[in-house]
């Protein structure tokens, strides 16, 4: 089953990484003149998605340039961005797009395209995991038999690890629609919307809805949140992707 919508999460502050960038927010840095948003959206356009929603809310003047001139991304607000947490991105965007099944990445994440490939290619509910990374802030995934059934940055709070968290999931109408509710109830509950979407709302939906967890071992992917992950993407991640290794 083919799914023609994304949402790339670009709300945050990015403060960890104030030290080697500008005020940009942190999706538009830039590596080889392309920015790491700029080439999610390109993988995906080549994977055959029909239209990116990306999730601003620090700088959202920023990415509004960068979509402007385009038919195919758009840009909503968090207008509490600064209060909220992940999920409450999310949810502005399931909001804008309703009843569609949907691929959700993060901003901050350069990977391999067959990251996408994977995951568009197998199930319906599905969060793409790696072996080791050794990258630092690690979230590690428990899923046995395949199936997700927690999440932490403490490896030793999981009974089983299966590997990392890459931050690309995707999910059906359902799936997304209970993640909806999940933050609802949780904002409800707590009279505040700090929810992450990924180890808090998608792990609760998992106790009702099989999440599969796809594994690539030897996937070649980062993350940059902070200034050792950034060095790490430039040494490492990116001359390995770039030439195919």
């Amino acid at each position: 089953m083919s799914v023609r919508e994304a949402v790339i999460l670009a709300a945050g502050i990015g403060a960890r990484l104030r030290a080697v960038m500008d005020d940009r927010p942190k999706g538009l840095i830039a590596i080889d003149g392309q920015s790491l948003v700029g080439r999610s959206v390109a993988l995906l356009r080549d994977a055959g998605v029909a239209r990116v929603t990306i999730v601003a809310g620090y700088r959202a003047e920023a990415y509004r340039a960068f979509a402007r001139g385009t038919r195919d991304v758009r840009i909503v607000f968090n207008q509490a961005f600064e209060s909220t947490g992940s999920m409450a991105s999310l949810a502005v965007a399931l909001d804008a797009t309703p009843e569609a099944d949907v691929l959700i990445l993060e901003s901050d994440i350069v990977y391999e395209s067959r990251a996408l490939t994977t995951i568009l290619n197998g199930p319906a509910d599905a969060t793409l995991i790696s072996g080791p990374t050794e990258a630092g802030d690690e979230v590690w995934v428990s899923s046995p038999e395949g199936r997700l059934r927690a999440m932490s940055k403490a490896r030793a709070e999981l009974q089983s690890v299966a590997g990392e968290f890459v931050g690309i999931t995707r999910l059906s109408a359902d799936a997304a629609g209970a993640m909806r509710e999940a933050f609802n109830r949780f904002s409800a509950s707590r009279g505040h919307g700090r929810m992450d979407y990924e180890t808090g709302a998608l792990v609760e939906i998992a106790q009702t809805h099989t999440i599969a967890t796809p594994l690539i071992p030897d996937l070649c992917w980062g993350e940059i949140d902070d200034e050792r992950q950034y060095a790490r993407v430039i040494e490492r991640v990116w001359p390995a992707i770039k030439s195919g290794v």
